[in-house]
């Protein structure tokens, strides 16, 4: 056993090299990482959405990054259905917003970004999925399905394609365009209209389908409403589910035994548990098998020229064969018992001949470790490695020949024990309706010593958690950052459970030897940072200026002053675009008595985040695993079957009112309680219109407020009205001593920029909701992030009694 605590000192001109080609690999593929922790994720089409956003690494300086760029995209058709923006301070921001009364129900993602772009595109990304649940009537509703995936006659698939209203009404005559294919790949293209019973049959040339131009993309139009379709085809004799071998080290190895990972997935990429057998030259040599996650491993030590391949003990597929990758004839294996390391990790190498190699730990960023070692044909070598230079976090080990090339790469995570933990305590775990709820928090390391940090904590009924969409910030900051396309995992965190992440880092950690692609010496590695800011020009009679001009822009109270340059150009600060208005519009203006002679245009930054977003390929994460059954059916379900998305709960929901009524053009409204834009009673029946001058309640802000109108929203040639920079909105308190104003939220509670330094104490009341709630925190610490939960229960009070 060797000690390895080499220090990161560079030996010679050959590792230079290597860390030169290491470090340009890591900054192709720099970006920041941003983390956005919503209330919830599954909301109601009038639901409020509170969420705080975290900025955990950058590529440039934290000050630059002043604006959140917030989307809703559907994912049917990765339309945008809403844009919002927020200010961004140090590295953190603080929101809320009303969703769309006339959202229709499905899924859907929320899509974040800052100002910051980089090479034109922008730089950091957050995706958190999300399902809507609506009972809005919707007058197109659509089902498409196969009913014909071939006709030997005519060499032709059919999609049968359905309009309904929600009245399950036949609609007539609905203009339709569709067209087969992706990108240039375009097979077919048409237009029509469906029949008096809602129908049109759209035939495919089957044999030309493959999944470059599989895709279905459908146009409905009926009046004013429009229903936009996609809609991915059966590819014909396509394997009904993909097979993938990951070598431990990289590569199988002539007479070396190697750990080889493996994976199962169905054609919707849902991991498979199944059954296998493992064949040499047409031999049956062992039976392998996947979890319920779709990961399995075994042990092989492959032959020269014998061949290895894997038949699946399932329904009709005993025929496919699936080929494992060919043997090389001389490296190296590389191999460990656990993937995950706390302060030290064990791993073992061993070559079939004589090899000096070079060993190194690093991040693609920086070279922590490094050695070198003379092999020996057979003979195993074992290697302990001292991890106290290595951050926390995921990190590669990658063996070199003695000329610095690639032999060898695995993935490790380090001081697994060091992620903090938050101790999520209530003083009971049942509470009545209306019932204060006592809570304490206190964040610690791996010694168990207090760490201060700063959380978000949200308090939601559990129905409105779905599983399938949950992200955490410790599996955001720790792993997916670095990995993508994770199986499913059924307990949720990703990080917590053991077994599944050393899975995970099976057949998701080899890197294939990407970086030494980024060749050395040709051109250094510049990236180009800019950032998203509303700008314009003024002409007059469609020729540029020849002074400068002022302009004013009024946000909320706050009015402000600045100049074209002398051609008519401009642009605005964000700070000018600041307020604290429901409805955040700043109003842009000519300082001019002539406005009518001059022409001002506007570059609106949210606009080229749109267009982004919708040239953006977006595939819906896997959420579910499914069994292989080996005597009765197949592996999985046929091709181009449309399955809708079902949000399962534990009782009945019937709590939300989901019209809206009462309200004004701006959006405004009170409640039967004289409260003004009152979240507890958005589209209550007996809401009414606000009267300006009149003195309310303030739902948003507390306190009282007097009604200043809805201010005219029509264009006029010396006005631009431009969507300002949110600021932090608090939530909204009920009273609960008021028994006349019933208390709706499924969040009970939120708050954001917490600070936790030792037992930290905090409480909120419960609503008049009952069942399971659960307390979900999280959020940046002293040296890292941190994540907790606990659940409550809620009961009636009345049973209390």
């Amino acid at each position: 056993m060797m000690l390895f605590c080499v220090s990161v000192k560079a030996q010679d001109h050959k590792l230079d090299s290597v860390a030169t080609n290491l470090n340009n690999y890591g900054l192709s593929t720099a970006h920041s990482d941003l983390f956005v922790h919503f209330d919830k994720n599954v909301y109601t089409n009038n639901d409020q959405v509170w969420f705080t956003a975290y900025l955990l690494k950058t590529v440039t300086d934290m000050k630059q990054y002043h604006t959140l760029y917030l989307s809703l995209v559907n994912n049917r058709d990765s339309s945008v259905v809403y844009q919002g923006k927020f200010l961004m301070d140090k590295g953190f921001c603080y929101g809320a917003l009303n969703l769309p009364d006339s959202l229709p129900g499905g899924a859907y993602r929320f899509v974040a970004n800052t100002n910051i772009t980089l090479n034109g595109k922008p730089d950091a990304e957050f995706i958190q999925a999300v399902t809507i649940k609506s009972t809005t009537l919707s007058p197109l509703v659509d089902q498409v399905s196969i009913i014909k995936p071939y006709d030997e006659r005519t060499g032709n698939g059919t999609v049968l394609l359905k309009i309904l209203s929600s009245e399950n009404r036949f609609v007539e005559d609905a203009q339709i365009k569709y067209q087969i294919g992706r990108d240039k790949q375009v097979l077919k293209s048409a237009v029509a209209k469906s029949s008096v019973i809602g129908e049109l049959m759209i035939d495919y040339p089957a044999d030309k389908i493959t999944k470059g131009n599989n895709l279905l993309t459908i146009s409905i139009k009926k009046g004013n409403d429009n229903r936009y379709v996609k809609f991915e085809l059966p590819v014909r004799n396509s394997p009904k589910y993909q097979v993938n071998f990951y070598p431990e080290s990289g590569y199988l190895i002539t007479d070396l035994m190697s750990k080889v990972g493996f994976e199962i997935k169905d054609g919707t990429g849902a991991g498979i548990k199944g059954r296998g057998v493992l064949y040499e030259n047409g031999v049956a040599v062992d039976t392998i098998a996947t979890s319920s996650m779709g990961i399995g491993a075994f042990y092989l030590m492959p032959k020269s020229l014998k061949h290895y391949t894997v038949k699946l003990l399932a329904n009709d597929q005993q025929a496919m064969s699936y080929h494992l990758p060919l043997a090389l004839k001389k490296g190296v294996a590389l191999s460990m018992p656990s993937a995950i390391g706390n302060d030290e990790l064990k791993t073992q190498l061993e070559a079939n001949v004589n090899a000096n190699v070079h060993v190194l730990v690093h991040n693609f960023t920086n070279i922590f470790l490094q050695t070198t070692l003379a092999l020996k044909a057979g003979k195993m070598q074992s290697i302990r490695f001292n991890l106290d230079s290595v951050p926390v976090g995921l990190h590669t080990i990658t063996v070199l020949d003695s000329n610095y090339k690639p032999l060898a790469e695995r993935i490790f995570f380090a001081h697994y024990d060091r992620i903090n933990q938050i101790n999520v305590e209530p003083d009971k775990s049942e509470y009545q309706t209306r019932g204060q709820v006592n809570l304490k928090l206190k964040i610690t390391d791996k010694e168990h010593k207090p760490v201060s940090g700063l959380v978000s904590i949200a308090c939601v009924r559990a129905n409105r958690i779905l599983l399938s969409n949950n992200n955490t910030i410790v599996d955001a900051y720790y792993l997916n950052n670095n990995l993508t396309d994770f199986a499913n995992n059924s307990f949720g965190l990703k990080y917590a459970d053991k077994n599944y992440l050393n899975d995970v880092l099976l057949v998701k950690g080899w890197r294939k030897y990407k970086w030494p692609e980024v060749e050395l010496g040709k051109h250094e590695i510049v990236n180009v940072l800019s950032s998203l800011e509303y700008s314009g020009n003024i002409t007059r009679k469609k020729k540029p200026l020849t002074v400068p001009m002022s302009l004013s822009i009024i946000a909320g109270t706050n009015i402000n002053f600045l100049s074209t340059d002398s051609s008519g150009k401009f642009s605005i600060p964000f700070a000018n675009l600041l307020t604290k208005e429901a409805k955040p519009n700043v109003w842009l203006s000519m300082v001019t008595a002539k406005h009518e002679n001059y022409e001002l245009k506007i570059n609106e930054p949210q606009k080229d985040v749109k267009t982004y977003l919708g040239l953006q390929d977006f595939v819906q994460p896997v959420s579910k695993t499914a069994g292989a059954d080996e005597n009765t059916q197949s592996i999985t379900t046929a091709a181009g079957i449309k399955l809708k998305d079902v949000v399962i709960n534990r009782t009945k929901d019937n709590s939300n009112s989901f019209g809206r009524r009462g309200y004004n053009r701006c959006g405004d409204y009170v409640c039967k309680y004289n409260i003004l834009n009152c979240p507890n009673h958005f589209g209550d029946f007996d809401s009414h219109v606000p009267v300006k001058g009149r003195t309310y309640r303030d739902g948003r802000a507390g306190g009282t407020i007097v009604y200043q109108g809805c201010a005219d929203d029509e264009p006029k040639s010396n006005l631009v009205i431009l969507k300002g920079i949110n600021l932090p909105k608090e939530f909204y308190v009920s009273d609960v001593l008021n028994k006349n104003e019933p208390i709706n939220f499924d969040t009970v509670y939120w708050n954001y920029q917490v600070l936790v330094n030792g037992e930290t104490p905090l409480n909120f009341y419960t609503g008049d909701i009952t069942g399971k709630f659960k307390i979900i925190v999280q959020g940046v610490t002293d040296n890292g992030v941190v994540y907790g939960e606990q659940e409550i229960t809620v009961k009636s009070s009345r049973q209390g009694k």
